[in-house]
C-alpha cells in the first residue's frame, strides 16, 4: 500500500533503495550518536544528497525516515518515555505512582537538568531538524525530481521545521531557530527569544502553504496538506494571540470538503475518520499507536501513569467522553483511570488506529477562543457547544467573555486530554499554570513554565547560557 511505503522507512525494494538505506542510515546513526546537533559534521550530509535524492522515490524514502523518527521519539511521540507521556505528567492529566525516577521527576516537578528523557526531548528534536533541513537541501540540489514533487517536498520541510520548534519553543522558551546543516554554524548556534522563533516559525509555515497542495499524497492523511499547515499556522496564531488570523486560518479547515465532523467518540480515534487532518502511521500494517501501549493497562495499581482523579472528576454527569476515553479500573488503592482514545496495543492485522495530531475538534476549539477574544460571543458558543453536543451534554451556559474563556479552556481540557502537550501548553499560554499547578503538584514553582535546558547541551555550547531560571 501507498501509505506504508511512505511512512516504513526500512524497507526498500530495489537497488537504489538498498543504496539508499546504507547512505541515509549510516549518516543518521552518526547524528543520533552525538550529543549534541552542535557536534554535527557535514560530509555525511553531501553524500546523502549526492546519492539519496537521485529520483522522486529517493526523496520519498528520505522523507518517511524523518516521520519514522518524530513516530518513535520526542515531543509528540506516545512512546511511554517521549513528549506526549511526560507533558502529560508535568500538567494534571496524569499521575505516576512507579518507580521510574527520570518520569518520577516530570510527574513530581522535581525535574532535573540532567534528567535523561529530558536529554532525549531536546536531542531528537534537534535530530529530526537536521533531518529535515539535510532533506531540503537534497531536494533543492536534485537534478531529477519534477517542480511539483520539488515543491511538496520542500513545503513539508519547512512545515516540519516550524512544527518541530513549536514544540521545542513551547517546551524549553528561547532556543536556537537550527535552519542549517553547515557544522560551523550549528556548532556556535545561540538561542534567540520565544517572539522571534515563533516569528520564524510563521515564516516557515507561510512559505509552506504555499507550495503544498491541498491533496495528501497518499490514500490516507499521514503526510500533511495544505490544510495541515493552515491547522498548525491556526494553533500558533492562538498561542501568539493574533485572534484574527487564528480564527481565519481554523474555518478554513473547518469548511474544507475534505473533513466531515466525527460525532461517534468511539470512532474519532480510529484511523478511518473523516475528522483527522494530520496523524502518524503506525510503521507496519497491522501495528497501532504507541499512545496505547503508553496509556492502557489492566490491574491496579498501575506501574505506568494513569488519568489524575482530578481530571476524572472534572467531567460533567453525562458526558460520554469520560464514557468513550477513559476506563476504570479496579484494584488495590483504587479505582484507577487510564486514557483509552486509542484502545488497540497489539497488532490487529490491519493497521485500526493511529496517532492523530490534527483533528477538527481543535479547530472549532480554537475558533470558539478567538471569537470570545473578537467579541462574537454566539459564534464562541456555537463552536462549543459543537465540542459539548457531540458529548450528550447541554448548551454551555456561559453568557460573558470572561465566562466562555473558561468554558473553552475546560472543554480543551476535557477534549484534548493525553494529547501531545495541550493540556500543560494551555496553562503556560493562558498564565494559569501558577494557579492549577500548584494545587496539583505540590512542588510546583513559577519557572516551571519552561524545563532546564540540558546539561550536557550547557557544556557543550556555551552559547545557549543560561540556564532557564529556576534549575
Amino acid at each position: 500500500m501507498i501509505e506504508v511505503r511512505y511512512l516504513i522507512s526500512y524497507k526498500f525494494k530495489t537497488t537504489v533503495m538498498k543504496k539508499l538505506k546504507y547512505i541515509l542510515f549510516t549518516a543518521l546513526a552518526g547524528l543520533l550518536a552525538c550529543d549534541s546537533f552542535t557536534e554535527l559534521d557535514a560530509p555525511p550530509t553531501q553524500i546523502a544528497s549526492s546519492e539519496v535524492f537521485i529520483d522522486k522515490s529517493g526523496a520519498e524514502s528520505a522523507l518517511a525516515d524523518i516521520y519514522a523518527r518524530i513516530r518513535e521519539e520526542g515531543a509528540v511521540s506516545g512512546n511511554a518515555s517521549a513528549g506526549t507521556v511526560l507533558l502529560a505528567n508535568y500538567a494534571d492529566d496524569l499521575t505516576f505512582y512507579g518507580a521510574n525516577a527520570n518520569l518520577e521527576q516530570f510527574s513530581r516537578h522535581t525535574l532535573v537538568d540532567s534528567n535523561t528523557y529530558l536529554n532525549t526531548l531536546w536531542r531528537a528534536a534537534y535530530s529530526q531538524i537536521y533531518a529535515v533541513n539535510s532533506f531540503r537541501e537534497g531536494v533543492l540540489g536534485a537534478q531529477h525530481i519534477g517542480e511539483e514533487d520539488r515543491d511538496r517536498f520542500l513545503g513539508e520541510a519547512l512545515f516540519l521545521r516550524g512544527f518541530l520548534h513549536f514544540y521545542l519553543v513551547n517546551i524549553f522558551g528561547s532556543i536556537p531557530y537550527v535552519t542549517s546543516t553547515d557544522y560551523e554554524v550549528n556548532r556556535s548556534v545561540g538561542k534567540i527569544s520565544e517572539q522571534q522563533a515563533y516569528g520564524l516559525i510563521v515564516q516557515d509555515l507561510l512559505l509552506a502553504a504555499e507550495l503544498i497542495p491541498e491533496t495528501y499524497p497518499s490514500a490516507e492523511p499521514v503526510r500533511p496538506n495544505k490544510s495541515a499547515v493552515h491547522a498548525l499556522l491556526s494553533r500558533v496564531r492562538l498561542y501568539t494571540g493574533d485572534w484574527q488570523e487564528a480564527a481565519a486560518y481554523a474555518t478554513l479547515v473547518i469548511e474544507s470538503p475534505m473533513y466531515s465532523w466525527q460525532q461517534d467518540l468511539d470512532q474519532e480515534f480510529l484511523r478511518t475518520s473523516p475528522a483527522t487532518i494530520w496523524s502518524l502511521h503506525p510503521g507496519l500494517a497491522g501495528v497501532n499507536t504507541r499512545d496505547a501501549r503508553s496509556f492502557v493497562f489492566f490491574a491496579g495499581p498501575p506501574s505506568i501513569p494513569t488519568l489524575s482523579p482530578e481530571l476524572y472528576a472534572s467531567f460533567e454527569d453525562g458526558d460520554l467522553r469520560r464514557t468513550a476515553w477513559v476506563t476504570e479500573i479496579q484494584g488495590t488503592g483504587g479505582p484507577w483511570y487510564h486514557a483509552s482514545k486509542y484502545k488497540k496495543i497489539t497488532n490487529t492485522g490491519s493497521s485500526e488506529e493511529y496517532t492523530v495530531l490534527f483533528r477538527l475538534a481543535e479547530m472549532h476549539l480554537i475558533r470558539a477562543e478567538c471569537r470570545t477574544m473578537l467579541h462574537d460571543l454566539e459564534g464562541a458558543r456555537s463552536d462549543i457547544d459543537k465540542i459539548r453536543s457531540r458529548a450528550g451534554l447541554g448548551g454551555t451556559t456561559a453568557s460573558t467573555e470572561q465566562a466562555l474563556l473558561a468554558a473553552v479552556l475546560q472543554e480543551r481540557r476535557l477534549e484534548l486530554f493525553a494529547e501531545q502537550g495541550h493540556r500543560f501548553f494551555d496553562l503556560k499560554r493562558t498564565g494559569n499554570a501558577d494557579q492549577v499547578l500548584s494545587i496539583a503538584k505540590p512542588n510546583w514553582r513559577p519557572t516551571g513554565v519552561v524545563f532546564p535546558l540540558p546539561l550536557n547541551e550547557l557544556l557543550l555550547n556555551g552559547n545557549l547560557l543560561p540556564q532557564n531560571p529556576g534549575y
